[in-house]
């Protein structure tokens, strides 16, 4: 009796000491939690009055978010115009074979008729009534008269052959004659669109130019977006090992019975995500948007010009747009950060996360789990843009990799 109870209290006392271990986590964690918010609205603050600054011309950058979209459309118009010319081209080719083909016809027609023609003159003009009455006997006149009645039935078939071929010829040239028309039209439109293109693009060149007054500020922020870039490497690290250790936490307060049931469930969902990652289950993380306008890697600046690191890729696509999840995974972060803006990041497995970047509103929240397809964000343009665009990272162990290595699995 003795035993047992000192072992009921020596269960308490071990129970109560991991429960208030865990308290004083709790409030460290709870600690840090407000600090980095109370962090956050300062920096919030302080990225809000630049913002204003940068975005005193805000009808400029509507000007040019508006050209992209314009530019946009008038390469699919541009696509469509050279289809259509390229289609008329092939049906042209063929009008002309065909019309060949018939002049071709009518000529060895014509040739037969001009050769009975000629035989008709060198035999004189016997007629008819001569040939009927030089007739021997009336064997010989019935014979003559089935063979005129015969000559002058391929008489009259030849000549509607010869009438129908100039019908078909005159048929042929109107429909080839139409069709360099429409040729004609297309390859017109297709300039026009071209030259409209090419003014767009000026014009965006030039409103660009005209947001040159805060250039030194813009050169202070992308070294920052850099700055932020390195940080979020430690960062992540952090995160997913905090993650990792709160559901270590978890599946040790459960009950031994359950204990074999979720080592279970924990190695099928590795392994699922290990298959997903050998597989490259992975989605197109803008559906229907699938230009990219900066790519990963080294790249000149459209705005400032030089070579800048490029941490992602950037699709562009009109604000509010849905932004899915490339993968399953936890989110691990979804706040507004610095020059990122409205940022997301998904915690993948394995060392894997993707980053979703100048959202208009995150529509996750931290500690959630997502399914590859989930929406979990909007289009949009805050921090450090130019225009509505998703910038899309990937990211193992922290460090970022092409993403298209990644979509292309």
């Amino acid at each position: 009796m003795v035993k047992r109870r000192s072992k009921f209290i020596t269960v308490i006392a071990t129970f109560l000491l991991i429960t208030s271990s865990i308290y004083v986590f709790a409030n460290e964690i709870d600690e840090k939690k407000n600090s980095l918010k109370e962090a956050e609205e300062q920096q919030r603050e302080v990225e809000s009055q630049l913002q204003s600054k940068q975005l005193e011309d805000a009808e400029i950058l509507q000007k040019i978010e508006a050209l992209e979209m314009d530019i946009i459309e008038t390469e699919n118009e541009i696509t469509r115009l050279e289809t259509q010319i390229s289609e008329t081209v092939e049906k042209i080719e063929k009008t002309q074979v065909d019309l060949e083909e018939a002049e071709e016809t009518i000529g060895e027609k014509n040739d037969t008729l001009e050769s009975r023609l000629d035989t008709m003159y060198r035999r004189g003009n016997i007629g008819y009534i001569e040939v009927l009455l030089g007739s021997g006997d009336f064997t010989e006149l019935l014979t003559n008269i089935d063979m005129i009645r015969m000559i002058a039935n391929q008489d009259v078939e030849l000549i509607e052959e010869l009438e129908e071929q100039r019908s078909l010829i005159a048929s042929k040239k109107k429909l080839l004659e139409d069709q360099e028309a429409k040729l004609v039209n297309y390859q017109q439109d297709a300039k026009s669109e071209k030259e409209q293109l090419q003014v767009s693009r000026g014009t965006q060149i030039t409103l660009r130019r005209e947001v040159q007054s805060t250039i030194s500020e813009i050169e202070t922020n992308l070294d920052q977006m850099e700055q932020e870039s390195q940080n979020l490497e430690a960062e992540i690290q952090r995160l997913q090992k905090e993650e990792q250790a709160r559901i270590e936490a978890e599946r040790k307060r459960k009950e031994e019975a359950r204990r074999a049931e979720e080592r279970a469930a924990k190695e099928q969902a590795s392994q699922e995500q290990a298959s997903q990652e050998q597989t490259g289950s992975t989605r197109w993380p803008v559906p229907g948007h699938t230009r990219i306008s900066s790519p990963y890697g080294n790249r000149t600046h459209p705005v400032l010009g030089g070579t800048r690191f490029h941490s992602g890729i950037d699709i562009p696509a009109p604000t509010g747009t849905p932004i899915i999840a490339a993968a399953s995974g936890t989110v691990i972060m979804s706040q507004y950060s610095g020059s990122y803006g409205n940022v997301v990041i998904v915690d993948h497995g394995n060392g894997v996360s993707t980053l979703y970047a100048h959202n208009s509103r995150n529509q996750v929240s931290v500690g959630q789990r997502v399914q590859a397809g989930q929406t979990i964000a909007l289009i949009g343009s805050t921090g450090m843009s130019t225009g509505p665009h998703l910038h899309f990272e990937v990211r193992k162990n922290g460090s970022t990799t092409n993403p298209m290595n990644w979509l292309r699995n």
